[in-house]
């Protein structure tokens, strides 16, 4: 493995990152665009296949405590206006 192939250790406690990485994707997997604009970056898009989109946020939540993800998921689902209730109705 070449040296630009780790990750960057930082300063920051390893609970304050959730690291992503993809290894070997295959062309069109992912898209990264990150737009520079006087020497400062001004925003990173990420976007990944909907068909990959599972494993993807297995990664993400593969790097939280069991409360924290469970955290993340209450407040989206709030956000998103989705009842718990009305998923087991539709199963």
């Amino acid at each position: 493995m070449a040296d630009d192939d780790v990750f960057t250790e930082t300063d920051d406690p390893a609970e304050s990152w959730v690291d992503v990485r993809m290894t070997d994707p295959d062309e069109g997997e992912w898209d990264v665009d990150v737009v520079i604009a006087e020497k400062q970056v001004e925003y990173v898009d990420l976007r990944i296949r909907p068909a990959l989109l599972e494993g993807f946020l297995d990664c993400l939540f593969d790097d939280l405590s069991d409360e924290r993800a469970r955290s993340l998921l209450a407040a989206t689902m709030e956000r998103q206006g989705v009842d718990l209730a009305d998923l087991a109705d539709t199963q």
